[in-house]
């Protein structure tokens, strides 16, 4: 029985003798194994909440408590309060506690729209005596806790009662009566898939600068690009600064808990005297056999192409005649690094051979000098056979070089041991891009690394996520290195970047355009005009994006990140677009004015890309209004909530210590008490993942489940601060957002039909799509509000989006008001 009986365990058996004393030990020993064992009410300990969990209330007076209560448990169901649970101590009678928790349970029920009380079950417990019933009646239920033993009728009797199932089936009563339509997007009814499907020609004017921007800034071969690696470089005395708050979410904010052994590296145009150091001292031997040398930074920060930079043109002219490189490509690794040792091998050779051609280790000339140690062991063997025939020692000599020479591992390490033992020179390995593998892979690449220079005595350079390296460096495998030094990159800024590259192209234009080019207009006609006309193309566009003062630039920079990858191919997107209409170039070339591209057009190429429509695959850009099709629970304001919660405590250590970093546990805990379903909020944080909005400290970009941590990135915080209140946004996500009242969702459909038949619509045609979206985002939230009652509230993503939508409409409407300034509360 509970509290008494058999000494077996409370997880579906009796549990042992106990001494109930107190309140407390009613808490601590009785309930729990009751509520949770799987013989007794089996309820999941994630639905179970303590007394912090629940806002506290006055009661009256005859219960016992002038004030400031609040339930010592409550059970969750479907995101629904569906029990509370009260304890007292064993000289309290259990009537106090039901009425306490009914009284409780009647406070949360009229916060619910009339007719829904979820709240319905009670239970009260002084450790002598259980008492259950519903929430607005007599106990039905009274019996002694000693009797509550497996198969007893008073056990069967509380299960059926209020059990796991029967609690689940009562919250799914309740939803039943709050459960939205099914939704319906509006391009569905403007054409369907064919119409996201449908493309715009690409801007022909740019058609000339496609080599030129695959070169230097899609190309995968960047990072062994001589014009790259030698004037793209940003090093760090060209580094500029983000804004303020920019700063705080895409600058290193790791950085300010690094000790005396983390150290930011300085390349400049023409040096890097900290690595440079680090390799000098290990070629003295003050360093020991091997050496590890931990290079942290943000995926596209930069790594690879420093390190190629550092080898090409940055380390000492007598330095690199005793350094011999390779480079070890992650992008290529298999699947799962267990075991890899003969991939890494491999990888090892064929770099090794490419980086140092003057050495081929195959040819009859090095086999022997790479393989001597083995062929010292064999030459017992060798003389024998000479003495039967020489050909015969000749020919097992050439055979077992044939089978060191094919075995990995044997040749990976016998090229080590000539250089680094026989010849006493250095081997530099870089492990190239294990920063963009996922968590498991990154330290598996460590071991690896551990392992590789534990039998080549080389000096291995690896590239790691510095989340990674702070979240693990107590912890196997990373404490290993915990006395090493480790280097850091700061990425540099997209515009500092996009800047060096365009000056790239501009040189290459000067040389190698034709004297005149031309390109077709969209009425057919065709503009001849002079080879510096795209260099001023570039420079207008550089100018407009990265030199006005308006938030294009912020745009940009935030939905990059700190991947310069992803950076570059934005710009190379916004030059390419269609939605850039050539006629609006040649107007301003042939009138020998700057180039003005408005903002609503770099938003619409960043969402469209090539496509005439917005879809999720679209660009660059997600929809903060989606839906997901599995998700149970269907509202507009999920996604913005998770973000803005993110977003306000984006600065407080979070779960796992590590700054802006939440358990989905936790998030889900927050977002169950305004109406969401902890199942769809753990989906809804998987979408945002894959569409790089938040980041998980898993570091891959899948999914997430519930024991993973999750922070904003700063493409999400800028969705939210900026893209939410700026028309052409949210005008074009309507093409895919699920709305959940079809009358609202066929109007949006005509928008988007006008739009599919006339090519555009003008921005008042926009401006009052937008306007029916509000009106219905309004009364979907007046519906949520009175079904769940801390849904929304003034500090709350469902609350902000409303605002940014209502004052930018005022604005569009009235733009010569002055409204009054309200504090945005991201801008702490």
């Amino acid at each position: 029985m509970v509290g008494s009986s058999d000494k077996k365990g409370s997880s579906g058996s009796n549990p042992p003798e106990l001494s109930i004393d107190t309140e407390g030990d009613v808490e601590l020993k009785v309930i729990p194994p009751l509520l949770t064992g799987s013989n007794f009410l089996e309820i999941p300990i994630a639905s179970i909440k303590d007394k912090s969990y629940l806002p506290p209330t006055q009661l009256d007076k005859k219960a016992g408590k002038a004030s400031g209560y609040f339930p010592d448990f409550s059970v969750w169901e479907m995101a629904l309060p569906v029990m509370i649970v009260e304890a007292k101590a064993p000289d309290v009678t259990p009537e106090v506690g039901y009425r306490e928790a009914a009284l409780y349970a009647h406070h949360l029920n009229k916060q619910y729209k009339t007719g829904l009380n979820p709240c319905r079950f009670i239970l009260a417990c002084n450790g002598i005596r259980l008492l259950a019933g519903f929430w607005d009646a007599d106990p039905e239920i009274d019996v002694l806790v000693r009797d509550l033993v497996i198969g007893s009728e008073a056990t069967q009797r509380l299960r059926e009662y209020c059990a796991k199932p029967s609690l689940a089936a009562y919250a799914a009563e309740c939803r039943t009566k709050i459960r939205p339509a099914q939704p319906v997007k509006p391009y569905n009814l403007a054409g369907g898939a064919a119409l996201l499907a449908s493309k715009k020609a690409f801007n022909t004017f740019a058609a000339e600068l496609t080599p030129l921007l695959r070169r230097y800034f899609t190309s995968t071969s960047q990072n062994s690009d001589k014009d790259i690696y030698e004037r793209g470089y940003v090093g760090s005395d060209d580094v500029t600064t983000y804004d303020r708050i920019l700063e705080s979410l895409l600058k290193d904010r790791i950085s300010s808990r690094r000790g005396s052994l983390n150290q930011d590296l300085h390349p400049s145009r023409s040096s890097e005297p900290k690595l440079t150091t680090a390799i000098k001292e290990f070629k003295s031997g003050a360093v020991g056999a091997g050496q590890l040398q931990l290079i942290t930074g943000g995926v596209g920060s930069g790594k690879s192409l420093f390190a190629r930079r550092y080898k090409e043109l940055l380390q000492p002219e007598d330095q690199r005649r005793w350094t011999h490189w390779a480079y070890i490509d992650f992008n290529s690794a298999p699947a799962s690094l267990q075991n890899a040792e003969d991939w890494v091998c491999r990888q090892f050779v064929e770099s090794f051979q490419v980086e140092n051609p003057d050495f081929d280790p195959y040819s009859a000339e090095s086999l022997p000098r790479i393989f001597s140690r083995e062929l010292q062991k064999q030459r017992g063997i060798y003389d024998e056979l000479k003495k039967i025939s020489d050909v015969d020692a000749q020919r097992q000599r050439v055979s077992d070089l044939q089978a060191w020479q094919n075995d990995p591992q044997k040749i990976a390490f016998g090229i080590c041991e000539h250089f680094a033992g026989q010849r006493q020179e250095v081997i530099v390995v870089v492990m190239d891009n294990v920063d963009r593998l996922d968590l498991q892979n990154q330290l598996d690449a460590f071991q690896l690394s551990l392992w590789f220079l534990g039998r080549s005595q080389a000096f291995v350079i690896l590239q790691m996520r510095d989340e990674t390296f702070e979240r693990f460096k107590d912890q196997p495998p990373l404490d290993t290195f915990r006395s090493g030094i480790v280097f850091h990159i700061n990425p540099p800024r997209f515009l500092d970047v996009v800047k060096r590259r365009l000056e790239l192209c501009l040189d290459y234009l000067s040389q190698n355009a034709d004297e005149k080019l031309d390109y077709a207009l969209s009425s057919g006609a065709r503009i001849v005009y002079p080879r510096t006309m795209l260099g001023e193309f570039l420079k207008g566009i550089y100018l407009e994006l990265f030199e006005r003062k308006h938030n294009v630039s912020r745009i940009l920079q935030g939905i990059a990140g700190r991947d310069v990858r992803r950076a570059l191919d934005m710009f190379v997107s916004i030059l390419n677009s269609g939605h850039l209409r050539e006629e609006a170039i040649t107007s301003h070339a042939v009138g020998a004015r700057e180039i003005a591209i408005p903002e609503h057009t770099i938003l619409k190429i960043l969402m469209r890309t090539e496509y005439r429509f917005f879809s999720e695959a679209s660009g660059f850009v997600s929809n903060v209004f989606h839906i997901g099709e599995e998700w149970a629970q269907a509202n507009n304001f999920l996604v913005s909530d998770i973000l803005f919660w993110l977003s306000e405590n984006r600065k407080k250590r979070g779960t796992i210590g590590l700054e802006g970093y939440f358990a989905i546990d936790h998030l889900a805990d927050v977002m169950q008490l305004r109406g969401y379903l902890r199942e769809d909020v753990s989906r809804a944080c998987s979408w945002l993942l894959q569409h790089q909005l938040v980041d998980a400290d898993h570091m891959n970009r899948s999914l997430v489940k519930s024991g993973d941590s999750v922070k904003v990135s700063a493409s999400g915080f800028i969705h939210l601060r900026i893209l939410c209140e700026r028309i052409e946004y949210l005008y074009s996500v309507l093409s895919v957002t699920p709305i959940l009242d079809q009358r609202v969702a066929a109007r949006i459909s005509d928008y988007i039909s006008r739009e599919n038949q006339h090519d555009r619509l003008n921005a008042a045609q926009k401006v009052q799509c937008v306007e029916e979206f509000l009106k219905y985002l309004k009364y979907q939230h007046s519906q949520l509000r009175s079904a769940y009652p801390q849904f929304g509230g003034e500090q709350t993503g469902a609350d902000f989006v409303i605002a940014q939508m209502e004052g930018t409409i005022s604005h569009f409407r009235n733009p010569e008001a002055r409204l009054p300034r309200q504090p945005n509360f991201l801008d702490d």
